[in-house]
């Protein structure tokens, strides 16, 4: 009994460090994705923008539906324990938790988020846009926000469509940026007027390598997480067969 309530304390304990570790993470990057020199740097060239600056956004996205998780499970913990003391936090908590429900609710039509974040991408990504969006601020900022409104569809379209879809998912990304990155590495005319002929051909550059981590790093160690997390749910499961079969026994 001891030693359950000992390896119940320690997986609290982990758990506040990695939800400490999260909220911290994405404050940083929210912390650096508003400096102006950071952006600056990212929009220099073609290459970082395409790669390190919309990969920075989507991680973001991501980020945004954990942590906006994981601080609801803290005001909820809170609010239970001093319900009757301030009845106003219970209360925004309350409709907090609702808001998200009825958000998460579409995550039961995956496609959805899919046909939304395809939609935004697709969008910004039109030459004559993206440029207008390059030379005005307030679009610009637009574009950002609507980056990060892609990354945490696509999350919540994974989490809902399960690993066959995230498997589709990965191949197709690959798939795309392996033909916009070879465009882009051949173009002697520049696509996007607002970047140069060479900066092109760098991201193309940098999107073929990209291709090349997703292809061999990426989906490889993906594929063996996912083969343990089976192994050890079939381990468990034989587990539970075996210690009903014995209960049985004994009766």
């Amino acid at each position: 009994m001891t030693r359950n309530k000992l390896d119940y304390h320690n997986s609290n304990s982990n758990k506040k460090i990695r939800e400490c570790f999260l909220i911290g993470t994405f404050s940083v990057l929210i912390f650096v994705l508003v400096q102006p020199a950071i952006l600056e740097f990212t929009e220099q060239d073609l290459a970082y923008h395409m790669t390190i600056e919309h990969t920075l956004f989507f991680v973001v996205g991501v980020m945004s539906v954990l942590v906006a998780e994981t601080i609801l499970k803290l005001f909820t913990s809170y609010s239970n324990l001093h319900r009757n003391r301030n009845t106003t936090f219970y209360t925004i908590v309350s409709i907090w938790t609702k808001l998200l429900r009825k958000i998460f609710t579409i995550n039961n039509y995956g496609y959805i988020w899919i046909i939304i974040a395809v939609g935004l991408l697709s969008f910004w990504h039109i030459p004559a846009i993206f440029d207008y969006a390059e030379l005005n601020p307030p679009v610009h900022i637009a574009q950002h926000i609507s980056f990060i409104v892609v990354g945490a569809m696509g999350f919540l379209a994974v989490r809902s469509l399960g690993e066959s879809f995230t498997l589709l998912a990965l191949f197709g990304l690959n798939g795309v940026m392996g033909f916009a990155g070879l465009m882009f590495s051949l173009v002697d005319k520049p696509i996007y007027l607002v970047y140069s002929v060479s900066s092109h051909n760098n991201a193309g550059t940098f999107m073929l390598v990209t291709c090349i981590l997703l292809l061999l790093v990426i989906l490889p160690a993906y594929l063996i997480r996912r083969t343990f997390f089976h192994m050890r749910v079939r381990h468990s499961s034989l587990s539970i067969s075996r210690s009903n079969m014995s209960s049985e026994a004994e009766k």
